[in-house]
């Protein structure tokens, strides 16, 4: 199973985390559908941890570097967030 788990570190006021939330769970709902696109079978995971980051699992050679691509060009649209 291909999987990309998007970690990201929790605000300490409350009304950022309400902002921080909504924000992630846009975030799933648009990178699950635009990888879908793409990409067969990846499960995006977007939570809280106590660093932030990525990890990608179950990608091998080529596929990993175009995922990797993609996913740049993902994250660096502007319209990515767009209506949240």
């Amino acid at each position: 199973m291909k999987q990309l788990d998007l970690r990201f570190m929790k605000e300490h006021e409350s009304k950022k985390q309400t902002h921080q939330l909504q924000m992630m769970e846009k975030l799933q709902q648009t990178l699950t559908k635009r990888i879908a696109e793409k990409f067969d079978d990846v499960q995006v995971r977007v939570r809280f941890s106590s660093s932030s980051g990525y990890d990608l699992s179950g990608f091998r050679g080529e596929e990993k570097e175009k995922f990797l691509a993609y996913l740049e060009e993902l994250w660096n649209d502007s319209t990515l967030l767009e209506e949240y």
